[in-house]
């Protein structure tokens, strides 16, 4: 299935709005939410986040959480039927909800009802002043908006609070949000200190609206951010505190939990400089797009993905703790490992269990160091030896049970597949993960992608195709070159493979 066409599909099984009952749920202990999204900045994909965000709330069996995609929703009266509202959109240059659905949404919380605020629904109803009294802080758009998106440490700041109690201070990656307004009476939950001036910003902060309850908030800018397990925690309770939920008894369970949460692996992407016509080799590009593809996926498990352009870090030390490192580059003499010493830091760093991803081009190892490529990946391309046609080629799956392999299936792409590429002979730690009959006028099944894992458990993966970015828009191509790097870095693979999208 092309790219559009998953997009289209997967869209669709989202409901435009939902059907909001005539009456209460008949379970009194179990609260409603309603998720409102639909509308926000194109830096933010809410299709993406808002599942997630839903999964986060709903981890608390006593409250049932729906989704609408339309900020309209808020004028019904049947909103009433619901125990919080969580706004999860920004009405960027789109109109925002009307009169009715402001009166509606005011009388909601002062009346007794529960309202969560996530990331930048802190924008929304900007010509509506009266939304300061609700969102306790906003947006002002005459603020520095957020430092660079990163890692940062969020501050429980109220141990005390039912919100925060027992909670830990903890990493996570997102916006650092320095652009909230207001001196509205709030008990403050938890800060972060901004990299860039030093100062303490507000990262979650509860109060009380008339007979209602406000929690907002401005973590939570991907899905990265929201799947991090103490944000989803953070939102968890915030939503339970306002649907007026008494906390857990002992929530002593939940902190262990998230304390053994798994760890964020981290993926540095190394990408050359470009080369070719444009849309070929364009390794910057193809660099952010994975780190996109990953960061927003709603199953690669939390991963923590680093871009390095010009071919190699201004600091070396970002390596060290990398759990596996991908470049993408030309190959040869401009292989960023081309240059005195590097070669031996991904030995190092290999031999103590960092995988390694080489793409493309980047398959071709610097002259003299071919066997350090066929130790580390598993094969290398050739100079005179091994064939780069460009031409349309179907590429099937070569290894099914391999997690890599998860959810891949055969695709057929106009792309440089490398063939004949070097192997050691009888490698029994090699398996073909893609496969394509070349050349045309003489074709013989030829490996395409492969893997290895050596034997103190590094891993390694190279694939030959990649010469037009175009066909980063391939799903199949995508899933298998995604899964490859979770694999390599020793995480989970899902059972039908990273699940992501493209602009």
């Amino acid at each position: 299935m092309q790219w559009a066409t998953l997009l289209v599909a997967w869209a669709g099984c989202l409901p435009l709005l939902v059907a909001l009952p005539a009456g209460a749920d008949s379970t009194p202990a179990v609260k409603r939410a309603l998720i409102v999204t639909g509308q926000d900045h194109p830096g933010h994909k809410w299709r993406l986040t808002a599942p997630v965000l839903a999964d986060a709330i709903g981890a608390d069996p006593r409250i049932e959480v729906d989704t609408v995609e339309d900020p309209a929703v808020l004028a019904r009266p049947d909103i009433n039927d619901y125990d919080v509202i969580v706004l999860h959109f920004m009405d960027w240059e789109q109109p925002a909800p009307g009169p009715e659905a402001r009166a509606n949404l005011k009388g909601f919380v002062e009346g007794g009802k529960g309202l969560v605020l996530v990331h930048f629904a802190c924008g929304a109803f900007q010509d509506w002043p009266e939304f300061g009294d609700l969102a306790g802080r906003v947006w002002d758009p005459n603020l520095r908006a957020h430092d660079p998106f990163g890692e940062f440490r969020v501050d429980i700041t109220d141990t005390e609070h039912p919100i925060t109690r027992g909670l830990e201070s903890f990493q996570t990656v997102d916006e650092l949000y320095t652009c909230l307004a207001g001196d509205l009476p709030v008990d403050m939950l938890a800060t972060a200190r901004s990299k860039v001036d030093g100062k303490d910003y507000p990262m979650a902060f509860a109060f009380s609206c008339g007979k209602g309850r406000v929690f907002h908030s401005p973590l939570g800018h991907d899905v990265g951010a929201l799947a991090n397990p103490h944000v989803a925690e953070l939102f968890r309770r915030g939503c339970a505190w306002t649907a007026l939920l008494p906390p857990v008894p002992d929530q002593a369970p939940a902190a262990a939990q998230l304390e053994n949460a798994p760890s964020p692996v981290k993926a540095v992407i190394i990408a050359g400089k470009p080369s070719h016509s444009e849309g070929e080799h364009d390794w910057d590009e193809d660099a952010n797009l994975v780190k996109h593809c990953l960061d927003t996926s709603p199953n690669a498990g939390p991963i923590k993905t680093e871009v390095h352009l010009n071919g190699w870090p201004e600091d070396p030390g970002v390596l060290d703790d990398a759990d596996t490192i991908v470049f993408l580059s030309d190959g040869l003499g401009s292989h960023p490992l081309a240059a005195g010493g590097r070669i031996e830091t991904i030995h190092n760093l290999t031999d103590r269990g960092c995988g390694l991803v080489c793409l493309h081009y980047a398959v071709a190892p610097p002259e003299g160091k071919e066997e350090e490529f066929l130790e580390l990946i598993g094969g290398y391309w050739e100079k005179d030896y091994s064939k780069n046609p460009i031409s349309t080629t179907e590429v099937s799956p070569g290894a099914p049970d391999h997690p890599i392999c998860r959810g891949a299936v055969a695709f057929t792409a106009r792309d440089e597949f490398y063939y004949r590429i070097r192997f050691r002979e009888d490698d029994e730690r090699l398996v073909p993960i893609m496969t394509a009959m070349l050349p045309k006028n003489d074709p013989a099944l030829e490996v395409v992608a492969w893997a290895l894992e050596r034997t103190n458990g590094a891993r390694g993966f190279g694939s030959t195709g990649g010469h037009f970015h175009e066909n980063w828009r391939s799903e199949p191509f995508r899933k298998m070159l995604l899964n490859a790097i979770l694999w390599t870095a020793k995480a989970n693979v899902p059972q039908n493979g990273v699940q992501s999208s493209v602009e």
